[in-house]
Order: structure tokens, then C-alpha cells, then sequence
């Protein structure tokens, strides 16, 4: 078969494009098993086969930044930020890059020597989980000492004026969850609620409370807690030894809190989802391990470094450095999100 490419393996096999291309490339991040079975697909589709001994060593970088700032480490309580690396580096490796690791943490951009690799590189793919309002000023200082590196910014719009980027629909999975509860016949609606608020939580926060507004519904509870699972739980569990009236279903704004606060419902005797359902955001992969596997909202991580792979890639290759030019048009990205059922929903429960 002619022109046969990493998504046409991945097709066949039903396998994420990265890992396919991690087993053609002889990387690290995919079972013998997998690696063997993708080969032998591979060669009976007509790949051209790479053998990794003989790939040769790629000279053009790509620098995968994570920042965390002083209050907001959200990413480091997920697995999110690992399946969008997974993609930058399978697509960067088809594109000839190789990928690099670096972690920013707040005040690093006054420190030289933090700063050494990074604009080094070919071009700068910068993790947003963690940018709030407050951390702009410092991360434009960052742009600016990049200087003729271009960056692109994963999983936050606020920097869409200095940078292409690529994001959730964040809104539209809000929406979409608010909507499949009430479909299944939920009108009292709770909502778990990070203290830390970045703009992502906002916009699932806003598509929810869309969503509600056009059936006429208001949220019958709001339960602010820690963003990690510990801090979750204790103030999940705080919250309930207050006895207060129970929604029949809550949207949590990520599977962290949501696998969180099923321990605490399930602590006090709730049965899940026949006392009140969960919805949670993201479908890590905890969700399929929780007891009831966890209805979610998918967000496509992988799909999120692959398209930011290619447009840094696509600015690379033109010279561009839209922070440096204002003249430039910015890309943003939205990648859509789909609702995936599994048993922490109950439909048309009894009135």
C-alpha cells in the first residue's frame, strides 16, 4: 500500500498515533508487545520500515516547557501534561525534531542559566495549565527573552495575543456535561469546584451554568475544594458532615476531584449512582479503575501536542516569531471534546 502513514497503522490497530510512532521510531513509551505488533502491521501495510539503529541523530529541537507557578500547580496533580508530551514527541520525531524537557518554575526567567537551554531551541512549546491573570506580566518577560525562538502555548488562551495556541473546548465540555445530566433526568445539580481557578475551570464552569440556564435550572450546591485529591477529599468530607441536602448529580471540574468525592460519598454509605451520580472532565485513565468507572468528558491530550507540534513546526519553517511581530496572524486552536458514558450517571432517576 503506497503512501501509508503512522495514522493508518494506528487506524487499523486502533492505537493512539504516538504510540504507533514511538514503536516505528524505537522510542521508549510503548510495550515489546505493542512495539513488535506495530512493526509487523507496519511492514505487512508497506511502511517503509525505520530501523532505529540507523536512524540518524536528530539535530533540530523542540523544548517542551512546564511552568508552575507560586500558587497554581495544577498540572502536577494530573496525568494530562504527559499524554500532550506523548503527542508533541511523536509528531516532532516525524517532523525531524527531538523534544526536550524543561521545568520553569516561578522567577526562573531572572536566572540565566534556566533560561540557556530553552532559547537554544529550534522552538518553545510552553504548557498553560497554570497561567492565571496574575503570572501574565512575568510569562510576556519569558517571550521576550526568547527573542527569535517561537513558541506555542498549550492549554491556555491568555497568552493568544503573544502566541499561536491550543486548547480545549472547555466551554463546550462544561455544556455538554451540564446536558447529558439533565437528558438523564437530573434537575438538581451540584458542582465541585477548584479554590484554585485557572481559565480552564472557568470555561467549564460557564458552558455548565449554559447549560442550566437554557432548561430553566439553577445549581442546587456549590462545593469549593483543594485542587489535589488529599485536599479534595477533606473538604469534600467537610462539607458533608454539615448534612446538607444532597444533590441528585454533581459535575466535578476535573476526574481528581470527581474520583475524590465518590471516596467521600462512598465513606458516609451514598451509593454511587444510584443515591447521585458524577460527571467528571478529562477521562484520565483513573477513570476507568474507579468503582463505578467514572463518566467523563474526553479531552484529546494527545491530539493537543500533535497539532502544536505542527504549528510550531509550520513557524519554524517560515522564520516566523509572532511575539516578536505583531504583524503576524495568531492561530488559535480549539480541540473538541466529547462526552464518554460509563456507570456514574443514572438516567430518569425517580422524582
Amino acid at each position: 500500500m503506497a503512501g501509508v502513514t503512522a495514522r493508518d497503522i494506528a487506524a487499523k490497530l486502533g492505537l493512539s498515533p504516538s504510540a504507533v510512532s514511538l514503536a516505528l521510531n524505537g522510542k521508549p513509551g510503548v510495550s515489546e508487545a505493542t512495539r513488535s505488533l506495530v512493526l509487523e502491521t507496519a511492514a505487512q501495510m508497506g511502511y517503509p520500515r525505520l530501523d532505529p539503529a540507523t536512524l540518524p541523530v536528530l539535530s533540530r529541537i523542540i523544548c517542551f516547557v512546564r511552568y508552575a507557578g507560586k500558587t497554581m500547580q495544577i498540572a502536577e496533580h494530573t496525568s494530562f501534561a504527559s499524554f500532550v508530551l506523548q503527542g508533541i514527541e511523536a509528531r516532532a520525531t516525524e517532523l525531524g525534531y527531538s523534544t526536550q524537557v524543561r521545568y520553569l518554575n516561578a522567577g526562573d526567567i531572572y536566572n540565566p542559566k534556566a533560561l540557556e537551554f530553552i532559547r537554544k531551541a529550534d522552538g518553545v512549546i510552553f504548557l498553560g495549565t497554570d497561567i492565571t491573570l496574575a503570572q501574565l506580566p512575568e510569562i510576556q518577560q519569558l517571550f521576550d527573552a526568547l527573542g527569535h525562538v517561537p513558541v506555542v502555548v498549550v492549554d491556555s488562551s491568555l497568552l493568544a495575543d503573544r502566541a499561536d495556541c491550543v486548547v480545549n473546548d472547555s466551554f463546550g465540555g462544561g455544556r455538554t456535561a451540564a446536558e447529558y445530566l439533565i437528558r438523564s433526568g437530573h434537575r438538581r445539580i451540584g458542582y465541585i469546584r477548584s479554590k484554585q481557578r485557572i481559565p480552564n475551570f472557568q470555561e467549564r464552569e460557564q458552558g455548565v451554568l449554559a447549560a442550566l440556564a437554557h432548561a430553566g435550572i439553577s445549581l442546587s450546591a456549590v462545593i469549593d475544594v483543594d485542587v489535589s485529591s488529599e485536599g479534595a477529599f477533606q473538604d469534600f468530607d467537610a462539607w458533608i458532615k454539615q448534612d446538607p441536602p444532597l444533590p441528585e448529580a454533581l459535575f466535578a471540574e476535573n476526574d481528581i476531584l470527581a474520583a475524590a468525592a465518590i471516596r467521600v460519598l462512598k465513606k458516609h454509605g451514598c451509593r454511587i449512582p444510584e443515591d447521585i451520580s458524577i460527571i467528571g472532565f478529562d477521562d484520565i485513565p483513573m477513570c476507568e479503575m474507579l468503582d463505578p468507572p467514572l463518566t467523563t468528558i474526553h479531552a484529546y491530550k494527545e491530539d493537543m501536542g500533535i497539532v502544536a507540534a505542527e504549528h510550531l513546526h509550520r513557524r519554524i519553517q517560515r522564520g516566523e516569531v509572532p511575539h516578536q511581530s505583531p504583524s503576524i496572524g495568531l492561530l488559535k486552536t480549539a480541540v473538541s471534546m466529547r462526552l464518554v458514558p460509563r456507570f456514574s450517571v443514572r438516567k430518569n432517576p425517580a422524582e
